[in-house]
């Protein structure tokens, strides 16, 4: 049996005049379990706004259970945002980056594409479960650079995949049994974050142990860390606790 046992979320935008790209999904129920998403509009194009919302809004409309294919889910996404020219010339290149999971009482499945991050609590630390589609982390997949000889170089925020008209598909899938990220007690602790707010967390990445077991904590530390040192882009978390029995 999975239980929610807390959640906590943000999503804001980098200026009150810029607006929001970011778009969210809380834990929903779904299924034998739950689906939650953050899907990052590519500001750089028209309507980011519309591609992230069209992502979630087709995420929370699904029929989800044990039978999950992601492959096809994101690809009837693309299709649903390659329609959005069809009523506004402007948005042809409209592209949003999407990271979701589905948990049930058995498995975690993650759906992935873009630069926004999903980690799961370890103890005292946040695991990355995803991996970036950027050109920093693809010349590091490729054994050509490390990521400390990138640092400082151009194209650490360059996207390589999203979810686009104009930009074949390319997805990261994830499967785990709930065996090997529960942890003693039978807790659960899932973080999903724009680039916008795990750029600020990756800068320090520790919070008191308490902060990190409650969501609620987590999302109100994260913001103020955020606000305080002023945002460089929109940003976005949805960050929730379930128990396993």
């Amino acid at each position: 049996m999975i239980t929610l046992l807390n959640c906590g979320l943000f999503s804001l935008g980098k200026s009150a005049t810029r607006g929001n790209q970011d778009s969210i999904m809380p834990p929903k129920i779904a299924g034998g379990g739950y689906i939650m998403a953050v899907a990052d509009g590519v500001g750089a194009y028209d309507g980011a706004l519309e591609a992230s919302q069209m992502a979630i809004k087709h995420l929370s409309n699904s029929v989800i259970g044990d039978d999950l294919n992601i492959g096809e889910m994101l690809s009837v996404i693309k299709k649903d945002i390659s329609k959005l020219s069809e009523s506004n010339a402007n948005f042809r290149r409209a592209a949003t980056t999407l990271t979701f999971c589905y948990i049930n009482k058995n498995s975690l499945y993650i759906g992935h594409i873009g630069d926004t991050r999903i980690y799961a609590r370890k103890g005292r630390k946040l695991v990355q479960l995803s991996t970036d589609h950027t050109q920093h982390q693809e010349l590091i997949n490729e054994g050509l650079f490390t990521k400390k000889e990138l640092k400082g170089m151009k194209g650490k925020n360059t996207l390589t995949s999203a979810l686009s008209k104009v930009i074949d598909l390319k997805y990261q899938e994830t499967h785990y049994s709930l065996s090997e990220i529960v942890d003693a007690d039978g807790a659960l602790d899932l973080y999903i974050m724009s680039d916008g707010a795990h750029y600020f967390w990756e800068k320090r990445p520790r919070f008191s142990d308490n902060t990190l077991r409650n969501p609620v904590r987590f999302a109100s530390s994260l913001q103020k860390r955020i606000e305080k040192a002023t945002p460089i882009d929109d940003y976005s978390l949805v960050a929730a606790s379930f128990k396993i029995s």
